[in-house]
């Protein structure tokens, strides 16, 4: 069995082997670690690798990829310990829009009943549909199974979805990835980058991002992207760093970005970019940013959809000189979680 560990946890993380799994140490076992190509989701799960081991080095850490899920309960119930704790990894997933990745939760979850679990930060949104409200019921059903289990909330009107929806134990900390402490590159910057979604969370219509571009062209350059690679298949835990710090730079090499992705947001935070911010279907950037960002001088939210409104927040936050909010605070019971 430990060997089967061994096989399946080749290029996950390099501490998985016999003698991670076999030391005294206790585990923390990270489930749903994504190999798709979202970088904001593979931010979390960096981040929440950096937390854990810069925080608590006494835990001993395995990642398990959301490929091997049910490997992976299988082989975990093989080794685990009482005093280990399971995790899955946080995002923007929790609810009706991912079946895929909700159904493994729900897996983890119920598996593990018996074990501290705990759910990252995460954004939950359940549709008010036939189909959404049997996805909440299905949820509900694995979740109260688990009498040990904690959710993390990331932004207040998750924070709400949560405590009404379900029986777990349930904190409030940003997004994780703000506990990233990355000192930005002195990259020369040039140009506007439109980060923009081409998902089922999409609200941004392309004929108001073509005026944008339109006013924009007369002073700069200006290009698109997404925060879902399309250059590439597949992210492993061997190049996740990689191809994170790659997006980083590009977004750092930037004057302004405009986006409606959460995490396009942060990562001008993190690069000290000047970014504005338009929502997506549910609100998850909007609120996040109201909740833990608005007093950032360089990181303008807005619902407004006028021209002549968005040039002038686009001169405000290119015009700041980047200030910081420190969050250390916000992430302490989290902290506190793997304390107890």
């Amino acid at each position: 069995m430990l060997q089967q560990v061994m096989n399946l946890s080749q290029g996950i993380a390099p501490n998985v082997n016999k003698e991670a799994l076999t030391n005294d140490k206790r585990k923390i076992y990270l489930f749903g670690s994504p190999s798709y190509t979202n970088m904001g989701d593979q931010a979390i799960a960096y981040a929440v690798e950096k937390f854990i081991k810069n925080c608590f080095p006494y835990y001993e850490y395995i990642e398990i990829m959301d490929y091997a899920t049910k490997e992976g309960i299988e082989i975990v119930k093989q080794v685990i310990s009482k005093n280990d704790i399971v995790c899955f990894t946080g995002g923007g997933n929790l609810g009706s829009l991912y079946v895929d990745i909700e159904e493994d939760r729900r897996m983890v979850i119920e598996a593990f009943k018996d074990y501290k679990t705990i759910v990252f930060p995460q954004s939950a949104f359940f549709e008010n549909t036939t189909e959404g409200e049997m996805e909440k019921y299905k949820s509900q059903e694995a979740y109260n199974k688990n009498a040990n289990l904690t959710l993390v909330a990331r932004e207040h009107q998750t924070l709400q979805v949560l405590k009404e929806t379900f029986q777990a134990n349930v904190l409030y900390t940003p997004d994780l990835v703000l506990t990233l402490q990355i000192e930005p590159r002195n990259l020369g910057r040039e140009g506007v980058l439109f980060v923009l979604r081409a998902d089922k969370e999409k609200v941004t219509e392309e004929a108001f991002v073509s005026e944008l571009t339109e006013m924009l062209k007369k002073d700069y350059p200006v290009d698109r992207t997404d925060t879902v690679l399309s250059e590439i298949d597949a992210i492993e835990y061997s190049n996740r760093e990689e191809n994170l710090l790659k997006m980083l730079d590009k977004i750092g090499s930037k004057k302004l970005i405009i986006t409606d992705r959460l995490h396009a947001m942060i990562f001008s935070i993190l690069t000290k970019t000047p970014c504005i911010v338009f929502g997506n279907s549910y609100g998850k950037a909007k609120h996040s940013y109201e909740d833990w960002l608005k007093d950032l001088n360089f990181i303008e939210y807005t619902d407004s959809k006028d021209s002549t409104e968005i040039q002038l927040l686009m001169d405000k936050v290119m015009n700041a000189v980047p200030n910081s909010i420190n969050l250390t605070e916000d992430f302490q019971v989290l902290k506190d979680f793997f304390k107890g």
